[in-house]
């Protein structure tokens, strides 16, 4: 159970990392679900200390309540994903650092909440790039997770801090680098993409009075 599990959030965790943008405007209630779930599973992660059914429970109600916000809440769609993107940096970041061994498992709410409220403020200015970093670190972790999961199963001893940070350091450069990189590419199914990093407002782009309306 432990392994399949592992398994999983490894590869939900690459889904995630690699096609961050691509999925939000493709798919909008998945990547909102995969984020929800996300969160769920780093805060239930560091209030049970380690990954386990309150962790997998959490994951699902977030997902469940994330997607079910798509459409509940749809005019505020861009700035509740600027909170949940921030709150699963912070909580990520945290994650990174081993902060979640280090204080009481209940401070990752507040830690959760400070990081959503800065994500919402940063949305407006940098929205498609906050959804490639958020994407890329939020997936590497859950990856990194995943895989952490699979190396207890088959009994091996913990691998500690470094490691797992390390990975995840370079997990996230690679899917920033790899979504910038063919964002090109997936503008040809999707034409409402473009590169967050193009010195343009997004008012310029042929179709951008439409952005608002399709994210």
């Amino acid at each position: 159970m432990l392994f399949s599990f592992g398994v999983l959030l490894v590869l939900c965790g690459l889904g995630i990392m690699g096609f961050g943008l691509f999925i939000f405007y493709g798919w909008l209630p998945l990547f909102y679900a995969l984020i929800g779930f996300e969160i769920g599973f780093l805060l239930g992660k560091w209030l049970a200390g380690s990954v386990g059914t309150i962790a997998v429970m959490l994951g699902i109600v977030g997902g469940v309540a994330a997607a079910s916000a798509t459409y509940i809440l749809e005019p505020y769609r861009r700035i509740l994903l600027g909170y949940w993107g921030g709150a699963l940096i912070s909580l990520s970041l945290a994650s990174l650092i081993g902060l979640e061994r280090l204080m009481g498992g209940f401070f990752g709410i507040p830690l959760a909440v400070a990081g959503g409220v800065i994500g919402a403020m940063l949305t407006s200015r940098f929205f498609d790039l906050f959804v490639v970093v958020a994407s890329a670190f939020g997936g590497a972790t859950l990856a990194v997770a995943g895989a952490q999961s699979l190396w207890l199963s088959m009994g091996w001893p913990a691998p500690g801090t470094l490691l797992p940070a390390l990975v995840t350091v370079v997990l996230s450069l690679i899917g920033v680098s790899w979504q910038l990189r063919n964002i090109a590419r997936w503008a040809h199914v999707h034409p409402l993409l473009q590169d967050p990093l193009a010195d343009k407002r997004a008012t310029s782009h042929p179709l951008g009075q439409h952005r608002d309306d399709a994210a």
